[in-house]
């Protein structure tokens, strides 16, 4: 179990009746149900038995609302008609498949739904908020530094959640219930000091006006400089800013003001609380204010103005849904607001490229009559076209003081930072200055030697701009290109009505879907979130997210994955993740995160670029002497002309250099590898990991459901007791086995369903179900132990049966009753279709890939030997510690391991190895403990190493040219050869010309095919 319950609320001895306590009576209707579980008494809280707290009361409330009956309200009661102080197993198994997900990702059940079901929550009293629920992010942990006691809890109280992931793959079974129905779904936070206050807030803010690395390290020091902000990631290329804000200390809207005036960048806030969904609504003009939480239903957590006309309203979903938040508004509002189809980072950019669009048109308007004056042969006096060019260069020169002269100003004053837009600033006030003193001197009849150039300015001025646009056109065209939110659909076909044959459908936009909703999805069309099919057979095209070209069969209980496209059938579902919160969300939420993270090579391009302004200050100083020298001691000019020449020389060194490209060299490469490694279904959480990949040099899979496929099948069962207690037993073993997600358990479930010899009760309750990491299961069952596990655990590896079965290269599954052998299970699996391949190609790269199991070695040899794994490389019978222990071997060697296995009980070995990689589902994306998630199977491998390949291919070129273009560039704006320089007008241009290759280079990943080594 992800949560184990050895020190819960309701640890120690606690007997599952005593799970809620209840009144049926009329008088006592209107009470409110109290969960034993929350005990204000009890020292930690949030376990299973929350759970079961939830279920109990759930299924009293179907009771008294004469559901019995429906297909979806399964009731067990005994011969009185009624059920007992538990919940019948129906609704315990429904609330484990919706609410499991709360104790993966250790949150408060008690707040988030215990509370909206009228139950008296363990936290209440404690917390702030009731909404204030922390979510759990994948903690991306030292390497060097491995900390596998990392443990969460929830705001106000303690949870001893103990995250156990250290299940032997043999037959170590997972009892967690990972199950794809939570209502919440995954949700995606950053774990924080609990301590720092209970006002804690997630916040993300849409920036716009970055333009380099450069702008976001200003940003990130902006944030890091308040007391209240912790936990920042910033991502100039995305254009937004995470992190956590202690709002008790300072508010969120005085922190933008901050933000606004120190950096000089426009900070809107997009969103904070990962556990609420939020609507945009149009209101009348005027009538923002009058929009309050304390005006709307109860579930509403928060109220924002968006524009007049516009509020955005979040709200917990498990409260209210969005119908119905929407009905509750009533005549305040005329609907939703137009939805914006593209990625939110992808929007603020296209505005930010309009914007700059705008102002390269403005000033090259106003540029061109100043070069046509300057270098065009006109019958205009010299006086006019000085005038002339005086007025309209300076309409350019006012359109560069809220481009460069403010942020370059601001950073100067607020963060004592001098950054590349000083350079742009220095060059063109130095140019324009000294043009309008020569036309002073002009109009004076006392011309200076070097008349004015107004053209230098405005050309430099546009030509700046015109690279700054072409380098957000590029941003836009790869963010778009990348990514996945781009699949969510924007409508949905709504079944109205409770029995799906007589249902109505009604189109509705795919915000207004809410928990509880089933969907049509016609023949042809795009699924618009996550669900589980109800009716209905047909094939999903799931490439978009997996990778894999094949359809997938979807019948009766199969999962849906948003964004992915139905086939020739239609399909009826019962939605289980709501649209912004689905495996689309999920995954793109990912992939930004991983590419706000700063891998090593990040920190020296940050370096660099630090030095940068400071070194060209230095060096354009330097020419602005020499050439005044050489003036006036070799070529004996005039101490004006002297001037004149030596400020040109300048001019041209400071407007020629750029840092961009270094500040672009790794964020931009690594957003594009992070989306084209997603489109394939490789996804990438930690960019170190992208850096690391490409050393690779062993790698270690785990056998079963990663070598092989993860559907075993039971092809022998051997039963050891009385015919007449066979029935009574399977009973027992399919109870033990049925919730749990190991391949063996899911198997030997499956396989004893297809015999319909689990379909009675178990005479018996088995309780205190619990999982033996690396060995097995276990449960009491009246005054015996039960147990299903390995045979090395169960100490029956002698036995004649068990022997025969291991011999025959079978994996067992042993059932014990008080350390006597009652049943043997059998089982074999196939090597998955790609195992070959991949690792034929990883082989002839030169990486040895081994594989380590808990399995008998006459399995695992038997399996290495199909797929060509020599044998030197085979470790058989691992516990998870065994397996983490071969990964450390290899890596105190010097190698660099890339572990790979399903993560059923390798979570050891993954966090362990240098590049940790799990194959797991769509649903296993954000509760992976691993580095990469491969949603369509082994290839993933080849294709991570692909991309970090390609990654660190491009990076290194990228800051090749980026010193090879500032040197050489330089050297000629500074006149260092003879005949050839750049003159000041088009140095403008070293711009586009330093960065464009950059985001060429990274965009040219986009061309390679993936199954070549790019």
């Amino acid at each position: 179990m992800a949560c184990g319950n050895k020190s819960g609320c309701c640890a120690g001895e606690k007997k599952p009746s005593a799970a809620i306590s209840y009144s049926s009576s009329a008088e006592d209707a209107d009470a409110k149900v109290t969960a034993a579980c929350c005990d204000p008494e009890a020292d930690e809280h949030c376990d299973e038995t929350c759970i079961e707290s939830l279920a109990a009361y759930e299924c009293q409330k179907a009771c008294d609302d004469g559901a019995a009956a429906v297909d979806e309200h399964v009731h067990e009661h005994g011969d009185d008609g009624r059920h007992g102080a538990v919940a019948c197993s129906s609704h315990l198994r429904l609330a484990f498949e919706r609410f499991s997900s709360y104790l993966e990702t250790a949150q408060c059940i008690c707040r988030s739904v215990i509370a909206s079901h009228s139950l008296t929550p363990c936290c209440a009293g404690q917390a702030a908020s009731s909404n204030a629920v922390l979510g759990h992010a994948h903690i991306h942990q030292d390497k060097d530094k491995l900390d596998l006691d990392d443990t969460s809890s929830c705001s106000g109280h303690d949870h001893d959640h103990d995250h156990d992931h250290d299940h032997d793959h043999d037959h170590g079974h997972d009892d967690t219930h990972s199950h794809n129905d939570s209502p919440a779904g995954i949700i995606k936070g950053t774990a924080v000091d609990l301590e720092k206050s209970a006002g804690h807030e997630h916040i993300l803010l849409a920036v716009s006006g970055m333009t380099c690395s450069g702008c976001g390290n200003k940003l990130s020091k902006a944030l890091q400089e308040s007391p209240a902000v912790y936990n920042v990631k910033v991502n100039f290329v995305l254009g937004n800013a995470e992190f956590d804000l202690d709002t008790a200390h300072t508010g969120l809207d005085a922190l933008i003001d901050r933000l606004d005036r120190l950096t000089g960048f426009r900070c809107v806030k997009a969103s904070s609380s990962a556990d609420d969904q939020h609507l945009d609504l149009l209101v009348p003009a005027g009538t923002a204010s009058n929009v309050t939480v304390e005006s709307l239903p109860a579930g509403v957590t928060q109220v924002d103005t968006l524009d007049p006309k516009t509020v955005r309203i979040a709200f917990d979903p498990l409260a209210i849904g969005a119908r119905d938040l929407l009905q509750a508004m009533g005549d305040r509002t005329s609907g939703l607001s137009p939805l914006n189809h593209r990625d939110p980072a992808a929007s603020a950019g296209r505005k930010r490229l309009y914007a700059m669009l705008y102002k390269t048109t403005y000033a090259a308007l106003l540029t061109i009559p100043v070069l046509v004056l300057a270098w065009g042969h006109t019958l205009t006096g010299q006086r006019t076209k000085a005038i002339v060019s005086l007025v309209l260069a300076t309409g350019v020169q006012a359109l560069a003081v809220p481009e460069f002269y403010k942020p370059a100003i601001t950073s100067l004053i607020y963060s004592r930072v001098v950054e590349m837009d000083m350079l742009v600033v220095i060059s063109i006030t130095a140019a324009y200055i000294y043009s309008v003193v020569a036309v002073g001197f002009n109009l004076a009849d006392k011309p200076l030697a070097t008349p004015e150039f107004f053209e230098t300015s405005t050309l430099l001025i546009t030509l700046v701009l015109f690279g700054r646009l072409v380098a957000a056109y590029a941003r836009i065209r790869a963010v778009e290109a990348v990514s996945t939110r781009s699949l969510q659909p924007a409508t949905a076909l709504l079944l109205e009505g409770a029995v799906a044959a007589s249902s109505q459908t009604r189109e509705i936009d795919a915000r207004l879907l809410q928990f509880g909703d089933k969907f049509l999805v016609s023949p042809h069309c795009t699924i618009p979130t996550d669900g589980r099919v109800l009716e209905g057979t047909s094939e999903v095209d799931e490439s978009m997210l997996t990778g894999e070209s094949l359809p997938v069969l979807k019948k009766r209980g199969a999962q849906l994955i948003a964004g992915t496209i139905n086939g020739s059938g239609s399909l009826t579902a019962l939605l289980t993740r709501l649209p912004g919160k689905n495996t689309v969300a999920e995954i793109s939420n990912l992939v930004e995160e991983a590419s706000s993270h700063k891998p090593r090579v990040q920190d020296l391009a940050d370096k660099v670029a630090g030095w940068f302004v400071p070194v060209v200050t230095v060096a354009a100083s330097i020419v602005l002497v020499v050439w005044l020298l050489v003036c006036l001691l070799v070529r004996h000019q005039a101490a004006g002309g002297a001037i004149g020449t030596a400020i040109t020389y300048t001019i041209a060194v400071f407007a020629v250099s750029c840092p961009c490209a270094v500040g672009l060299a790794v964020p931009m490469v690594l957003v594009v590898a992070g989306g084209i490694a997603a489109r394939a279904g490789v996804i990438i959480k930690s960019a170190e990991s992208t850096e690391r990949a490409h050393r690779v040099t062993d790698v270690v899979l785990d056998k079963t459901g990663t070598i092989t496929t993860a559907d075993l099948e039971v092809v022998e069962s051997v039963l050891l007791q009385p015919p007449e207690s066979h029935q009574d037993t399977l009973s027992l073993i399919s109870a033990l086995v049925r919730d749990n997600k190991h391949p063996v358990s899911i198997a030997v479930s499956k396989h004893l369903a297809s015999q319909d010899q689990n379909q009675d009760q178990p005479s018996q309750r088995l309780e205190n179900i619990r999982t033996i990491p690396g060995a097995g299961v276990e449960c009491i069952v009246g005054t015996s132990t039960l147990r299903a596990g390995s045979a090395r655990w169960l100490h029956v590896q002698s036995h004649p049966d068990v022997s025969r079965l291991i011999t025959n290269g079978m994996t067992t599954l042993c059932i014990t009753r008080n350390s006597t052998l009652i049943a043997v299970f059998g089982l074999k699996n196939n090597p998955r279709p790609e195992s070959v391949r991949v690792i034929q190609r990883l082989q002839s790269r030169g990486i040895p890939v081994h594989v380590v199991s808990g399995d008998e070695t006459k399995a695992v040899e038997e399996i290495a030997l199909a797929v060509g794994i020599s044998t030197a490389h085979i470790a058989a019978r691992q516990t998870p510690s065994d397996k983490q222990a071969y990964v450390t071997r290899l890596m105190e060697q010097g190698k660099t391991v890339l572990f790979c296995g399903d993560g059923t009980n390798d979570a050891v070995a993954i966090t362990q190895a240098d590049v940790g990689v799990q194959i797991g589902s769509s649903s296993d994306v954000s509760r992976a403990t691993a580095d990469v998630v491969l949603l369509g199977g082994l290839e993933g491998v080849v294709v991570l190493l692909d991309v970090s390949r390609a990654s660190f291919r491009r990076i290194v070129f990228n800051f090749v040219w980026s010193a090879l273009y500032n040197v050489f560039a330089i050297l000629l704006a500074a006149g260092a050869f003879v005949y050839v320089r750049i003159p000041p007008a088009y140095a403008g241009l070293g711009e586009i010309v330093s960065v464009l290759p950059v985001i060429l280079a990274a965009l040219s990943m986009f061309w390679t095919r993936r199954s070549q080594a790019v």
